[in-house]
């Protein structure tokens, strides 16, 4: 028998509520599918719904699996269809109220992460924050002292644990960007792991950014060594920066200009030349909320300037009007820039 157009429809949406329900239990759940899922989730209340019986579903899964068998019943107690099974049409119509408060519980829900998800910024994973030894929110500047003596400037946006013991001192940037001082020590050595990638410090000052899909290394004073995995050391000298792609081999250092890599430890950004959509990243990781393009094909205007990071919506503002287009707000986070 043929199912009709609606309940194809039913069908299709109940399975992408399971998919989403497997998804959010798994342990390499990324970023990118929770924005995912709380677009879903926001798009139609009839998600929300059927996410709520996807969720009603798997909890009387769990319970039916955790519930001790019942005792055998005397012949007085079945009937011709079946069993009578004690509780279980009052366990259906309290399942069947529960599901009706979830769904209205999970749409309330689905608009507020699909609104924090616009506001947050993008490089920001919540766990890592806590999780972390130290971290760094939206536009901050952090200054932190290690026990050895090491310096480690926090970016905005950024997250770092700390792991020393007799052998080694080593620090994991989870996110976003640090600069490292390190204080000497013969014994242990002093090393950073971003991603798989494995920076091994030879001298004073150094810096390691991870974005997403990509570790940048960049060395201030004397150099550092790069690894990954079984693959050899790359050396990156004073004035050199290593750019990794995640799942990539190393490549060779290139030479950088450091009064403009390192700009952003005076909170100054250096854009010289670079599109639109390139300098809206880095503003983004500066300020609460979202900028949205009209025109996919504005991310391709160029801009050339040096600008201040502790005031991002000016800097907006004043790109804006030399670009000559136009901006609206919408509300007090997100920004629309049109011709």
């Amino acid at each position: 028998m043929a199912l009709s157009s609606q309940e194809a429809s039913a069908l299709l949406l109940q399975q992408q509520a399971i998919n989403w329900l497997v998804r959010l239990r798994a342990d390499d759940f990324s970023e990118a599918e929770m924005m995912a899922f709380a677009e879903w989730l926001a798009k139609d209340h009839a998600h929300s719904e059927a996410f709520a019986a996807a969720e009603s579903l798997f909890s009387e899964l769990v319970l039916a699996a955790n519930s001790p068998m019942p005792d055998a019943q005397p012949l007085a107690d079945l009937q011709d269809n079946g069993a009578v099974i004690p509780g279980l049409h009052h366990r259906r119509s309290v399942a069947k109220r529960y599901r009706g408060w979830l769904a209205t519980a999970v749409a309330i829900a689905a608009v507020w992460l699909f609104v924090v998800m616009l506001v947050m910024p993008q490089q920001a994973p919540w766990l890592d924050n806590y999780l972390s030894d130290y971290h760094t929110e939206t536009g901050e500047l952090r200054a932190v002292q290690l026990a050895d003596g090491s310096q480690v400037l926090l970016n905005t946006n950024s997250a770092v644990s700390v792991d020393f013991n007799a052998s080694v001192r080593q620090v994991t940037l989870h996110y976003g960007q640090a600069r490292f001082t390190v204080a000497k020590d013969t014994q242990r050595p002093f090393q950073v792991r971003s991603d798989n990638l494995i920076v091994k410090a030879l001298g004073t000052v150094f810096e390691v950014y991870q974005h997403p899909g990509e570790v940048s290394v960049t060395v201030q004073e004397h150099a550092v060594l790069a690894s990954v995995q079984a693959e050899a050391s790359v050396p990156v000298q004073q004035g050199q920066q290593l750019n990794y792609r995640s799942g990539g081999p190393l490549t060779k250092p290139e030479t950088v200009e450091l009064n403009q890599t390192s700009a952003w430890q005076q909170q100054r950004l250096f854009i010289n030349d670079r599109p639109l959509g390139e300098l809206l990243d880095e503003l983004g990781r500066y300020r609460v909320g979202r900028v949205f393009l009209s025109d996919e094909k504005l991310k391709n205007l160029r801009v050339t300037g040096v600008f201040s990071l502790d005031k991002p919506d000016e800097v907006l503002s004043s790109v804006v009007n030399a670009l000559n287009l136009q901006e609206t707000r919408l509300g007090p986070w997100w920004v629309l820039l049109h011709r």
